[in-house]
Order: C-alpha cells, then structure tokens, then sequence
C-alpha cells in the first residue's frame, strides 16, 4: 500500500490480508508490494496527482479512494494505471482488482457516463438539492427552484431509478451520482 496516511494505509493493508488471497501485504509510504503479485495498491486521496503518475508508470498499479469521473480513469489508464475502485466499492472488489492486475488484466469500473443520462431538469434540481442549497429543506429547495415539492421529489425518484440506487440520504445519493461523474461540487 502506498498513503501516506497510517490509518489508510493499514485497513487496506488488512483488508488484502484479510482475504486470504495474499501471502504477504506490505504496507509502506513509499512503495509497497502485495505477496508474489507484485502489484502497487495507492491511497488514490492521499497522493499528489505527480506522485500517482510516477507511480503507474513504474509498476503495475490498482488505485483505490476517491470519486473519480470516467474521464480521469481514462486518463490515469493512460499513464499506465492498470484498475481502479472507488471508495465506494466493497472489499471484495479491491481484492479482486489486484488479483485481475497481477494477471495482467485491466480492473477498471464499468461506468459509462453515456448510458445514464439526466434530463437538465433532474441535473437541475440534483445540484440544487444535494450542491448548492444542500442544507435547506426540500421545500425551501422546491420553492427556489419554482417546483412543487411533489416534483422535486419526483425528479430524485427518477435519478435514483436510473442509477440503481437507494441511496437513503442526501449524502449518499450526491456520492452514487459523484462517483459517475454525473455531479458537480
């Protein structure tokens, strides 16, 4: 594991570990090495852009953290990052990531902006509700916006529909909607 952050870096050194899958994890602020595998696990978060780049470049690489948009994925796949999961994603899915890159697979989400796409209407109202005025009611948020409080909602059930999503709080739907890039601030 590579963070600079004890804390970080030691829960992905555990959760590695914990899978049974690695003999050895070693965990590092500098460099690091799962087991035979031989692959680099990064606090995606905790690392300046330089020192991520600098990294994917020398070794294989699955970086982990962060809600990044397709685009920075392609990016960073570019610079020789070979899987990504966000932290969002489960244990599980950072275990098999390192398994599918030491392998010598590609590991990367499979979130294409193109597929789900909002109406300017829900955009609308989802940087209202969950950015700009993320702490005012809904009604508040209705009124500014000149809807009813019925369509607002209306327009959130729609958006958590089309990303699959029962995010039960502000919080957790402006996280689902920032990790496919599908929200600003």
């Amino acid at each position: 594991m590579i963070s600079p952050l004890a804390l970080h870096r030691d829960a992905l050194a555990a959760t590695l570990r914990d899978s049974g899958a690695f003999g050895v994890v070693e965990a590092h602020a500098t460099a690091s090495v799962v087991g035979a595998y031989h692959v680099t696990v990064i606090d995606l978060p905790a690392l300046d852009d330089a020192t991520v780049r600098e990294i994917v470049r020398s070794r294989p690489t699955v970086a982990w953290g962060g809600y990044l948009h397709t685009g920075t994925v392609a990016g960073l796949v570019d610079a020789g990052m070979r899987g990504y999961v966000s932290v969002i994603g489960a244990r599980r899915d950072l275990v098999s990531a390192v398994i599918r890159v030491a392998s010598g697979e590609l590991s990367l989400p499979q979130i294409d902006p193109t597929v789900v796409r909002l109406t300017p209407a829900e955009r609308r109202v989802c940087q209202a509700y969950l950015v700009d005025l993320a702490d005012s009611s809904r009604a508040s948020v209705a009124a500014e916006l000149g809807i009813s409080e019925r369509t607002l909602k209306v327009h959130l059930a729609n958006v958590r529909a089309k990303i699959n999503s029962s995010a039960a709080n502000r919080v957790e739907l402006a996280r689902h909607l920032r990790a496919r890039g599908m929200l600003d601030g």
